[in-house]
């Protein structure tokens, strides 16, 4: 597992270039969590885009498609499209309050010592997020949150847990994509696990999602994301118990 940490001040709009908090508000609160090794960070510095202008988080964008594509000639063109799609979706996730996004690849099948291959590789895309909202206690503002959630149009189940880091609310939904193409319409279907979790002592709430569409691995990836909520941790104290890491987020 990988350990991320920061602080709510990384998904302030208004927070300013050196990564302070805005004048007059009250101190960020730090968390962390630890990830799979098989998730694969995009770009997401608001920070240093502020400080440095646009260039420096393009040549990163640069490099993630380089890791993800790899070097060959013929692969430029997907190559530029990728880092241009990414710098427009990290650039909107920044700004509505997302601390972390990452590509998760799983391998399905196989051996685990390599000498038989996998059948397939199972694709999902994680986001952490911070959103302001009003906490006077946090069991009472996820029994809220269920409540809402259970009572509104997109569906899915939700459930009240008990995590580590305090009470939570899970939730699972699906949806539904369709294109307009030259031969006829493309649909493809999309599932999506969330977890709210309100901070401990802060009018804010850590909303994680990892979604995909091999929704044939939904149980799968629903331990996945359990396991990375159990990380989860509130302070300055290192994640889920893990070796302290410098923080990447300021």
């Amino acid at each position: 597992m990988t350990a991320i940490s920061g602080t709510t001040t990384d998904a302030l709009l208004d927070a300013d270039a050196t990564g302070g908090a805005p004048a007059g508000a009250s101190a960020p609160a730090a968390f962390g969590f630890q990830v799979q090794p098989e998730f694969h960070p995009v770009p997401l510095d608001p920070e240093a885009g502020a400080a440095a202008g646009d260039e420096a988080l393009d040549e990163r964008m640069r490099d993630f498609a380089r890791a993800y594509w790899g070097e060959a000639g013929e692969r430029e063109p997907l190559r530029a499209f990728t880092a241009a799609l990414y710098g427009v979706n990290s650039a909107r996730l920044a700004a509505d309050g997302t601390v972390y996004h990452a590509l998760g690849f799983f391998p399905v099948g196989g051996t685990a010592d390599g000498s038989q291959p996998p059948e397939r590789v199972s694709r999902c895309t994680l986001t952490v997020g911070v959103r302001d909202l009003d906490n006077p206690d946090p069991h009472l503002t996820a029994a809220g949150i269920a409540e809402t959630l259970d009572r509104g149009e997109d569906g899915g189940e939700v459930q009240l847990v008990t995590l580590p880091a305090g009470p939570a609310v899970v939730r699972v939904a699906g949806s539904r994509a369709v294109w307009q193409l030259p031969d006829g319409e493309q649909e493809r279907f999309f599932v999506r696990v969330e977890v709210w979790l309100p901070f401990p002592e802060d009018d804010r709430l850590l909303l994680l999602c990892l979604s995909t569409a091999d929704v044939q691995d939904l149980y799968r990836y629903q331990a996945i994301l359990a396991d990375i909520a159990d990380t989860v941790a509130f302070g300055d104290g290192p994640a889920g118990g893990a070796a302290a890491r410098p923080r990447p987020f300021g």
